[in-house]
């Protein structure tokens, strides 16, 4: 049986997030983000359905639904998958069994949930193009589509930075051009060395991070102009911080992104959670050098930057107080499809 199955790794922002949803990168002196793909994918695979239902399978949030076309609309279990079906997927056509798998916590500001959006549609784009019933669409058309329905769900606008660390892998820089987004991605063996400054942790509370960025782009629109000032020095950091990576300043880079976020909690006193000051206090106790919120509103994960050979101390002082270490690196690749007949 035709089974397709589509493959992509989370991302972890070290500058300028927020700065690229759609609309205030417009209204900002020359930002950037810059985000790094980690190795904890999301993984979603499609075939067909021999009754013509659709099935739906999350296996890491525990969810299933089923039904035909018509019910997809009123799906309230796993609504982005039915709403990206809706718009990937046409009527007449076949159903689908489709099972999915996150190794990203829910809510841990990886953007888990955009990159299964991204490998659900272009799983779907690869099956109908198999079943020779659609075409292969490009990177920008894909995420234009997911970006979309996305913002449709959730009621609010939403950045871009998710979809491309998903679909690019390794590291990433994005700039926003009034032509449109430019993704200038880096190999990560010339990243090396801020893979191995770099430890991964969960804090055990998840949180969402849409409502943040939704009140700091509602400000800036209502004409807060500290609010605007504040955007444009995290941009100018993230600036600084692409202009490092292309020197393989590694350390410069780690410094810019420790700059970022002590702006970035100035302006959102919440994004810290009591469970991350704990773990990011045991962390600089032990040696690290900073610890930052994934997620750009904030989640539950945490990025620590330490010296290497400081490295297990401050893996055991993380431990101690509460929080537990990913098995997370730089993803070498990006979003991978597979055929299998």
């Amino acid at each position: 049986m035709l089974t397709v199955t589509a493959e992509a790794p989370t991302r972890i922002d070290l500058a300028g997030g927020t700065l690229d949803i759609t609309a205030l990168s417009q209204v900002l002196d020359r930002p950037r983000t810059v985000n790094l793909g980690i190795n904890l994918n999301a993984k979603v695979s499609i075939k067909e359905s021999e009754d013509g239902r659709f099935y739906l399978h999350s296996l890491d949030q525990e969810k299933e639904w089923s039904g035909l076309w018509g019910d997809l609309q009123l799906a309230v279990t796993l609504p982005l998958f039915a709403h990206l079906i809706l718009a990937a997927w046409r009527e007449e056509w076949p159903g689908l069994v489709i099972e999915s798998e996150c190794q990203s916590p829910a809510g841990a500001g990886l953007g888990g949930s955009s990159c299964l959006a991204i490998c659900l549609t272009q799983a779907l784009h690869q099956m109908a193009y198999e079943l020779g019933l659609g075409k292969t669409y490009s990177e920008v058309e894909l995420v234009r589509l997911v970006q979309n329905v996305e913002t449709k769900l959730i009621h609010c606008p939403t950045g871009c930075q998710d979809y491309w660390g998903a679909i690019r892998g390794r590291l990433n820089v994005l700039s926003f051009e009034p032509q449109g987004t430019v993704v200038e991605t880096i190999e990560t063996e010339d990243a090396g060395a801020l893979a191995d400054s770099m430890i991964v942790c969960y804090s055990g509370r998840s949180r969402a991070s849409g409502m943040n960025n939704w009140s700091i782009f509602r400000s800036v629109f209502d004409g807060d102009r500290q609010l605007l000032d504040k955007l444009n020095q995290i941009g100018g950091l993230a600036r600084q911080m692409a202009d490092k990576i292309q020197g393989n300043r590694w350390q410069d880079v780690i410094e810019l992104s420790h700059q970022e976020w002590q702006l970035r909690k100035s302006l959102w006193p919440e994004i810290e959670t009591l469970e991350t000051k704990a773990i990011d206090q045991a962390a600089i106790d032990a040696g690290a050098k900073f610890s930052r919120v994934c997620g750009a509103g904030g989640g539950g994960v945490m990025a620590v930057f330490v010296d290497k050979k400081k490295k297990q101390h401050v893996i055991q002082a993380i431990e101690c107080a509460g929080g537990q270490v990913l098995e997370a690196t730089i993803s070498d690749s990006g979003l991978d499809v597979r055929v299998q007949r």
